[in-house]
């Protein structure tokens, strides 16, 4: 048991221990049963039908209405058409993002309203969203407007739209099963392209858009999305497109990208923008041949999320303590709503819990959903789908809203759901952690990314390789919070098999461990570039007393 997890789970055979790389190599790959390549061939599954309306759409100049998401998956879903649209010269279309706070998650009848009476749409087309939305597909068709659905969330039978739908969800192979939404916004736009002489750089710089949103989605990285993930960064590495260039200086991010770039650094600006204030600001810059002061904007808005995220994980946490014994977390307050989702993961982190967090606004309750691996929180919710006004998302993270009236009713529903699933699988549960092998100090060198590089990117279903160490203390110290100056982080200096390292854990503090004691940690390694030089880096994820 470490000090953060209960259980250690070794993914390899008899805990093997390699001596060389190349026996790291095996293990890394025997542990995800990694399948390097697959051909990317989506096949039909409702392509030409919706191709052909597009296609008849634009030969006769009709207004196409793009309505997207407010997220990563979203927001370059909608880059992608319009930059799609700008490289064949189709210029009768216009671009729709909800606002988070004043509309919330998904279509919605007065918004669609707008596009059919203000911009005279003639076609709407959904990208990462739009699966639930049956009401305002049916008002298009009494309008005489094509509606046409691109998403990838879980499909609900009675709210299913009554329209043309491109949702992998549907697909035969399930390895097609997991697209984003920006990933079945590709494979649509690689289809329509087919009429098109669009120039290798376009799909170049869509690709990239792609990847990121792959990435940052947090859709399981199969061999589909994998492919697609790792074509994505080094497109992106390659591309001189002017704001994915200002995006990646904003983010100090220099030469080759990789996963950790786009998750820590690209997706957080662009998704700060939708979560403070709104999301065409970011479709605004990546139109814009001059995108500085508008990323200069989106790295602000990145700064103050992190301040606010910060205040809402200290009050959850102490709000969640009364129902540390619960098998879920249902909380709420006076919160940013765009926030709440990356503070509720932060709150699974610390309880183990599948956790609820939600902005309380007089009646009315919007919030997210994160899960632990095992528990769906879409299917949660579906168990007392009477109770909430909306709700949809993936088996991991969803978004909902519902009335305050009901809070404690939801609230006893959830639990008893959980309650059933904890008869069926108790371990659930209990927290844990993964780790590839054991590894030798002898290996802990730059010649180890040679190996995680033939292997990247590294993202949910397809985890980042863990490590086990183990050493001896020889300094402990901390890093202080650059506002606070409290201590924030904590550096464990340990020697291991004879050469020193240092071991970070970031957010966390820990004291009083004696000098010279013998410990054991788990870790992730990466690089470290400082003033021209290359360095490794671990970074902990959990310790224990060698007993």
């Amino acid at each position: 048991m470490g000090i953060k997890f209960k259980h250690w789970l070794c993914g390899s055979e008899e805990n093997a221990k390699p001596s060389q790389l190349e026996d790291l190599k095996k293990i890394l790959l025997n542990n995800r049963s990694f399948q390097t390549e697959i051909e990317l061939d989506y096949g039909d599954h409702g392509l030409e039908d919706v191709k052909a309306t597009i296609l008849a759409a634009m030969k006769a100049n009709k207004h196409i209405a793009l309505y997207a998401d407010y997220d990563v998956d979203g927001t370059m879903s909608c880059v992608s058409w319009a930059w799609f649209f700008r490289a064949v010269n189709y210029q009768n279309y216009s671009y729709y993002i909800p606002c988070r706070f004043s509309e919330g998650y998904g279509l919605n009848l007065e918004a669609v309203e707008h596009l059919i009476d203000d911009r005279k749409a003639e076609l709407i087309i959904t990208m990462d969203t739009g699966i639930t939305a049956n009401t305002e597909a049916a008002y298009c068709k009494s309008r005489g407007v094509e509606f046409i659905c691109t998403d990838h969330h879980v499909i609900q039978q009675d709210k299913m739209p009554d329209c043309k739908v491109l949702n992998p969800k549907m697909h035969p192979d399930e390895n097609f099963q997991e697209l984003c939404g920006c990933g079945i916004t590709f494979v649509l736009l690689r289809k329509l392209g087919q009429e098109f002489d669009v120039a290798p750089k376009v799909w170049r710089d869509l690709l990239a858009l792609c990847g990121m949103a792959t990435i940052c989605d947090l859709v399981p990285l199969n061999p589909v999305n994998h492919k697609l993930a790792r074509s994505g960064v080094l497109a992106l590495s390659k591309s001189d497109q002017p704001t994915l260039r200002a995006l990646m200086k904003a983010g100090q991010v220099d030469g080759k990208v990789d996963e950790t770039d786009v998750g820590f650094r690209l997706g957080p600006r662009i998704n700060a923008v939708g979560r403070l204030a709104h999301a065409e600001l970011i479709v605004e810059a990546f139109m814009n041949d001059e995108p500085t002061p508008l990323v200069k904007k989106m790295d602000e808005l990145n700064n103050k999320r992190k301040l606010i995220q910060a205040e809402i994980i200290n009050e959850a946490n102490e709000q969640a303590r009364p129902y540390a014994d619960d098998p879920i977390l249902f909380l709420g307050g006076e919160w940013h709503q765009g926030v709440v989702g990356i503070a509720a993961s932060k709150i699974v982190e610390n309880y183990w819990r599948p956790t609820w967090l939600f902005r309380i606004d007089g009646d009315e309750c919007k919030g997210s959903a994160r899960s632990i691996p095992g528990f769906d929180v879409t299917a949660a919710m579906q168990s007392c789908p009477d109770l909430f006004d909306k709700f949809g998302g993936h088996t991991a993270a969803a978004g909902y809203s519902f009335k305050l009236k009901n809070l404690e009713e939801i609230r006893d529903a959830l639990c008893n759901h959980a309650i059933e699933i904890f008869e069926e699988d108790p371990q659930i549960w209990e927290s844990k952690t993964s780790f590839d092998c054991e590894l030798p100090g002898g290996l802990l060198g730059l010649q180890l990314f040679e190996v995680l590089d033939e292997l990247k990117p590294f993202g949910m279903g397809f985890e980042s390789p863990r490590f086990k160490l183990k050493g001896q203390l020889t300094s402990l110290r901390h890093y202080n919070d650059k506002q606070t100056g409290e201590p924030k982080h904590t550096c464990f200096e340990v020697m291991i098999d004879g050469d020193p390292h240092k071991v970070v854990f970031f957010n966390d503090v820990f004291k009083d461990i004696q000098l010279g004691s013998e410990l054991e940690f788990i870790v992730s390694v990466d690089k470290n570039k400082f003033r021209g030089r290359t360095s490794l880096s671990l970074f902990g994820k959990d310790f224990r007393a060698v007993s």
